[in-house]
């Protein structure tokens, strides 16, 4: 049995962002390719971010499954400094120990 092809974007609500916000008009099939892509974007993502999900052996798509789907799907944010060590310290104790100790290592092998 195929599976049903799920509509994320409306139409009109694109079209209606496009004119009210950005103060243009728009093609339909410029509309209708952007929700086409997008629309494949979001199922490709959230279907990564599940399996990502079950491979951890949680029920529970979590922050962490999205953010990797989305560098997947969409690329890489380039984080700052700050932004960076927030991401870091949010991950639980485990990971943060890994962490470190990749860190520790990193500086310890430049060293020589």
């Amino acid at each position: 049995m195929p599976k049903k092809k799920i509509n994320f974007l409306k139409f009109n609500t694109i079209k209606e962002h496009i004119n009210d916000i950005l103060k243009m008009r728009s093609s339909d099939s410029a509309v209708k390719k952007f929700i086409k892509e997008f629309d494949s974007a979001i199922a490709a993502t959230l279907i990564d971010a599940g399996k990502l999900s079950k491979e951890d052996k949680r029920n529970t798509v979590m922050d962490e499954d999205i953010i990797t789907a989305i560098e997947k799907h969409l690329g890489k944010k380039h984080l700052t400094w700050q932004e960076t060590a927030k991401e870091i310290i949010r991950q639980n104790p485990t990971d943060l120990g890994k962490i470190s100790k990749t860190i520790t290592d990193h500086i310890e092998k430049s060293k020589k």
